[in-house]
């Protein structure tokens, strides 16, 4: 081949490829995956790039300069991991240099590595030792993990019930990959998680085969994890949804825990991947298997699951230990006799007797911040971000209103529409029950774990050991503490308010709300002693609260699927969105108004009318982010990968003005 495409980030242009010529004297050892030395511009120095591809061709009018020089023979990245990102980039419409700044540390693209210094901070959780005892499967366990190991299925479901041991089977998996020669991916949607996962894995198999790799790890320890990997140094790899593109070698089995996890969709920035989909993507080119496991599997996983016959199901927790009680407290009766606390009298009684008998409670308020929504006492203005269509939301430790949008900061005291110095905080956030819990209960030990309160490295990792070294008494949080918590002494958990996971306007919020509230009620009883669950509402009547409350899933399935039947939604269709957004309301509104028009016809030129459904065009419901307004289209598409391709065909023929911008998103995690 005559050219080489680099890859080169750079200053203000970004992530780019780049057609260059192939010295005589290079071309019998460049490969893909090799990092080079390139001139660009003007610039006196050359910049660092890397080959991913080669070509016969240029087009027109181009004058390619040549390469300098190899500067690594070594490739960084094999040509099996190039199509993974090609594939990427293809399903979830965006370009391959967008995907790679994803995939790659930006320390590959300094000039020169020798000057690379080694991460100062060490990461607490390598010191963790390695136990000598290992747990022992029940028979129940044992019997579910001889029928994994014995299916040919790419993909399996383990569903067990919160405290079934889930995990251990998880490790005799890993345990059997790793005695085969093979390696092990990880994935867990919050870093708390993922930190727990890994000191318990490093009990087991000990910290020198093991690591981390999620968005809080510095690009300096991901390098140093990369080049290890690139070695074959690493045997088990932790980390979320990014962990995915971390290029493991012999590749045996991926595991994705708590499956259902929102967080493995990618909202933004391109690409908007999600992690599972890559990893079924990443087990077909590697032949490796995947385990997807959760208490509360997602509606699409579940009912692929069970039509592929590769669903596991756990349905008693290990060692026949019982689940927690649950009770649901209506708010409005509490409200009724006079109590106005955000805590009812019964989770109070509870939380004083738990911490009595020297066992531990859990808090869940499903957001963060210190209230819902500020407003002016004298002119009723609610503070709003000025760039997004949303309430700021006033945080007491900076004592500032922000924006979780678009980071806009008012640290102003003032009505901002006014003047007035009235201004009165409504609704809850983690901040404000962390507060009003020291005023209740003054004399117990309390601590919070949400995004706010992880400023510092390894900060979640020392809150999460102090919890389960029984240093804290009360630990308050958001979702990132419903998932994985295996304290035995853990014996309350109380949900706030209940009603906070059910109220989005969305087709998913039934299932998000259904998982976040029995993932949580499985942190208490784990251990011992008997578990109580507290869930305090205003809405005691909803069903899927009170199957929930019951822990049972299986219920909950049946009426969501027959409503998503019903409606064509997902598993029954994949959806696409198109969102269009603009300065100018109207423009937006026009735009998004004339690609409905045109794509209705081309569908109907096609007759797929009944097969691809577009919904719309209608404002977002967050209708204006970052100063632009926003519009939507929905697309029920019927036909898998053949309607996939001719919508993406149809999008890709589309020419819009400068000033409007277009997102597609594939298989949306929400639809805000």
């Amino acid at each position: 081949m005559k050219y080489a495409q680099v890859l080169v980030d750079i200053n203000k242009l970004g992530t780019k490829t780049f057609s260059y010529l192939i010295p005589e004297a290079l071309k019998e050892e460049i490969k893909i995956g090799q990092a080079v030395s390139i001139p660009f511009g003007n610039r006196k120095q050359n910049l660092k790039g890397f080959i991913v591809g080669f070509s016969d061709y240029l087009e027109s009018g181009i004058k390619a300069k040549e390469i300098a020089e190899i500067l690594e023979k070594d490739p960084l990245f094999s040509l099996s991991y190039l199509n993974l990102l090609e594939w990427v980039a293809s399903y979830y419409f965006c370009d391959i240099q967008t995907v790679l700044k994803t995939a790659l540390p930006q320390k590959f693209f300094e000039k020169n590595l020798k000057k690379y210094r080694k991460p100062k901070i060490k990461d607490k959780i390598y010191e963790i030792e390695q136990l000598k005892t290992k747990n022992q499967l029940s028979t129940t366990q044992e019997k579910v993990y001889q029928e994994i190991k014995k299916i040919n299925a790419k993909t399996s479901l383990l569903y067990g019930i919160t405290g079934s041991g889930k995990t251990e089977i998880y490790f005799k998996l890993i345990e059997d990959t790793i005695k085969q020669g093979k390696n092990v991916i990880f994935l867990a949607p919050e870093i708390a998680l993922v930190s727990q996962l890994t000191m318990r894995s490093i009990e087991r198999f000990g910290a020198q085969s093991v690591a981390i790799w999620h968005s809080s790890i510095t690009e300096s320890k991901k390098y140093e994890t990369w080049v290890k990997l690139k070695n074959n140094e690493i045997k088990i790899l932790f980390g979320a949804r990014s962990a995915i593109f971390a290029p493991i070698k012999d590749l045996g089995l991926i595991i994705i825990d708590e499956e259902h996890d929102s967080s493995y969709k990618q909202t933004m920035p391109n690409p908007r991947y999600n992690a599972k989909d890559v990893a079924k993507k990443l087990c077909e080119l590697y032949n490796a298997k995947l385990i997807l496991g959760s208490a509360t599997p997602s509606i699409e996983s579940y009912y692929e699951a069970i039509n592929t016959n590769s669903l596991f199901k756990l349905k008693e927790r290990y060692n026949n230990a019982q689940l927690a009680n649950a009770y649901i407290i209506d708010m409005r009766g509490e409200r009724a006799e006079k109590n106005f606390s955000m805590f009812s009298r019964t989770l109070i009684k509870n939380t004083i007797e738990t911490v009595e008998k020297g066992a531990q409670a859990i808090f869940l308020i499903n957001r963060r911040g210190y209230s819902s929504y500020t407003q002016c006492l004298e002119c009723g203005e609610v503070v709003h971000c000025p760039k997004c269509a949303i309430p700021l939301i006033y945080h007491i430790k900076t004592n500032s209103y922000k924006c979780h949008y678009c980071n806009y900061d008012y640290n102003e005291k003032n009505c901002p529409k006014c003047g007035s110095v009235a201004l009165e905080h409504f609704g809850l956030g983690s901040e404000k029950v962390e507060i009003l819990a020291q005023e209740t209960f003054p004399n117990y030990r309390i601590a919070r774990l949400d995004s706010d309160s992880m400023s510092k490295k390894n900060e979640h990792i020392e809150i999460l050991q102090k919890f389960q070294q029984g240093e804290i008494d009360i630990l308050i949080g958001t979702q990132m503490i419903a998932k994985g918590l295996d304290n035995k002494n853990c014996t309350l958990v109380g949900v706030i308010n209940a009603d906070l996971s059910f109220n989005l306007p969305d087709y998913k919020s039934s299932e998000r709300g259904f998982s976040i509230l029995t993932q949580v009620a499985g942190r208490s009883g784990r251990g011992e002693k008997q578990g109580k669950v507290i869930f305090q509402t205003y809405n005691a009547e909803n069903s899927f609260l009170i199957n929930a409350k019951e822990q049972d899933f299986d219920t909950f399935y049946e009426s969501e699927i027959e409503l998503r039947e019903l409606l064509d939604y997902p598993p029954f269709s994949k959806i696409i969105r198109i969102v269009v957004s603009a300065k100018n309301e109207i423009r937006a509104q026009k735009s998004i108004s004339e690609i409905e028009l045109f794509l209705s016809e081309f569908i109907k030129k096609l007759s797929l009318d009944e097969t691809i459904i577009p919904l719309g065009p209608s404002p977002c419901v967050i209708n204006k982010i970052k100063d632009e307004y926003r519009f939507n289209i929905l697309i029920k598409n019927k036909l898998d990968l053949k309607g996939h391709r001719t919508i993406l065909k149809f999008i890709r023929a589309l020419k819009l003005p400068s000033d409007i911008k277009l997102v597609v998103d594939i298989d949306p995690g929400d639809i805000l």
